[in-house]
């Protein structure tokens, strides 16, 4: 039932790959934030795991012209694989829907919806294989007869799912969810669903790009906090036992102590203590040493590095600071400038402006930076903090009050 295909000549065998046919199923109606909830009808009847493929098949679906819905295929896109990471591009969009129709009538509302998407993964070869899956704009997913609830819906790829697989297909049931605040109410209501799975050698790994530094002004880090996001990729317990600068320009170190443990599978941020020793320094680099529960006396090591970066004295700064959940968190803050404090006496306070909502960006983007550009000399501090999120700032929800 489903297509696989080799994609790229590999000099051995690849070692796993995606299903080039896909099976859908829907749209079916959904309100705004209500994936999270459950709502999906096709439970009553099962769920989703529970049916099998039939082009003749019909579902109740107030979405539908006809009021329901049935099977359809999409072919995906495998051209982006190798030989040790498989990926698959799914473009849903539910063509036989009258979108424009029902726009008419329930407004941006009507763009969003739910249906499900079935295929598989096969590791290849006799031997079991550890998996690193990511889910981008997956909600839930069902790999064979394993739920999986609380993907990767708005694609941040920090904490994929690790599974160990044996040799053979494994079905997968993507939950599609479409959310119109997150992915638009412009042009056709599409769903860009991204799936990778990266054949995994164990051991503790490093998040790419997960490391948070502050800004070094003047020769100066502007705070004494970093944090690294690592994954344990391996079917037992880590501890992590230390830091280690592999460069003489930083000094880093564990904020906690004695150790720092990770579940199989679990990506957990790691504080620690960072110091400047030479200005000019331009990378942090530093080795992290671990041990795994089978193996007490074995002491592993991995690496992991990341440039600094620099901001002159009137530029927007990132600082770290340490969150009430215990991870290390930022936000960019720009001081007032020379001519705002010039002539004011030395006891005068400044207003604190805070952007307090986010944007869809990071707290540290040029956009945040540059966003007073045009107000230079502001008799004011202003804050932007991330909310620990890819977004520009907290919000008003009870969970960021203590962060804000």
């Amino acid at each position: 039932m489903f297509t696989q295909r080799p994609i790229h000549p590999c000099p051995s065998p690849a070692l796993i790959s995606f299903s080039e046919t896909w099976q859908l199923l829907g749209p079916y109606q959904i309100g705004t934030r209500e994936a999270t909830w459950g709502a999906d009808p096709l439970e009553r009847i099962g769920g989703f795991r529970s049916l099998v493929y039939n082009e003749t098949a019909r579902f109740p679906s107030s979405l539908a012209v006809n009021g329901t819905v049935g099977w359809s295929t999409l072919t995906a896109d495998l051209s982006h694989s190798s030989c040790k990471n498989a990926k698959a591009d799914l473009l849903v969009g539910f063509e036989n829907t009258d979108w424009r129709s029902l726009q008419l009538v329930y407004g941006w509302a009507a763009l969003q919806y739910q249906g499900w998407a079935r295929g598989n993964v096969t590791v290849h070869g006799d031997q079991q294989k550890t998996i690193v899956l990511y889910t981008d704009q997956v909600l839930e997913f069902w790999i064979d007869d394993d739920n999986y609830f609380g993907g990767d819906l708005y694609a941040y790829r920090r904490a994929p799912l690790v599974l160990h697989l044996d040799p053979g297909h494994h079905q997968i049931d993507l939950r599609i969810v479409r959310d119109v605040r997150a992915m638009g109410g412009v042009g056709e209501p599409t769903v860009s669903i991204g799936l990778e799975a990266e054949v995994s050698e164990g051991g503790l790994k490093p998040v790419e790009g997960s490391i948070l530094l502050p800004d070094v002004v003047e020769g100066k880090l502007v705070s004494s906090l970093g944090s690294v996001i690592l994954r344990n990729e391996e079917g037992s317990w880590i501890d992590v036992l230390s830091l280690e600068s592999v460069n003489v320009g930083f000094t880093v170190a564990m904020k906690d102590k004695p150790s720092f443990r990770l579940a199989p599978g679990q990506s957990r941020s790691l504080p620690f203590d960072i110091t400047l020793c030479h200005s000019s320094a331009e990378e942090v680099s530093f080795e992290i040493t671990y041990k795994l529960d089978h193996s007490p006396g074995v002491f592993r090591t991995t690496r992991a590095r990341q440039s600094v970066q620099r901001q002159e004295a009137d530029e927007p700064q990132k600082i770290t600071y340490l969150h009430p959940g215990g991870v290390v968190s930022y936000a960019t803050l720009r001081s007032p400038s020379e001519k705002a404090t010039r002539y004011a006496d030395p006891n005068t306070s400044f207003a604190v402006l805070i952007g307090l909502h986010g944007a869809g960006v990071k707290a540290d983007s040029n956009l945040i930076r540059n966003s007073f550009r045009d107000v230079p000399d502001l008799k004011a501090w202003i804050l932007f903090p991330s909310g620990v999120t890819s977004w520009s700032g907290d919000d008003w929800r009870k969970r960021t009050e203590r962060n804000s």
